[in-house]
């Protein structure tokens, strides 16, 4: 297996390594996602039928609803969220979530942007690694 760095800017920094779960398409967690076990519920979904439960949930943008923050709250109460996750872009909504989590139950959901080239190399990884402070995410392909 081969590892690779990629730069990223943090949204919210922390420490996470997990195996990857990648999307092409955006995603809502209004409506998406049951937080009792962290399955896609979308059906439209590329990841529909798959856990994001303790994974690096990979996907390019989110969309839809103001309530998406509170469900992946919901999810780190319930320890169904994801480790991690990486966008295009993250939707400032999105990340309430990750902040509120950390805030209310000690739970660290970083979430770094990657470059769109970036994050459609990244279409095989099987697992990513955050460091706290750093400016780069570790691949294994």
């Amino acid at each position: 297996m081969e590892t690779i760095r990629i730069n990223c800017s943090y949204a919210l920094k922390g420490s996470a390594k997990a195996e990857v779960l990648y999307a092409t398409d955006s995603f809502s967690f209004w409506g998406g996602v049951d937080v009792n076990d962290g399955v896609i519920t979308d059906r439209r979904h590329s990841g529909f039928g798959k856990t994001m439960a303790g994974k690096v949930f990979m996907f390019p943008f989110g969309r839809g609803s103001s309530g998406a923050g509170t469900m992946i709250m919901e999810m780190a109460r319930l320890g169904t969220a994801p480790a991690a996750m990486i966008n295009i872009i993250t939707d400032p909504v999105i990340l309430t979530g990750p902040l509120i989590a950390n805030s209310f139950y000690g739970v660290n959901i970083p979430v770094a942007n990657v470059s769109e080239e970036d994050f459609k190399k990244l279409e095989n990884a099987k697992v990513i690694e955050f460091f706290e402070g750093a400016d780069y995410i570790e691949v294994t392909m």
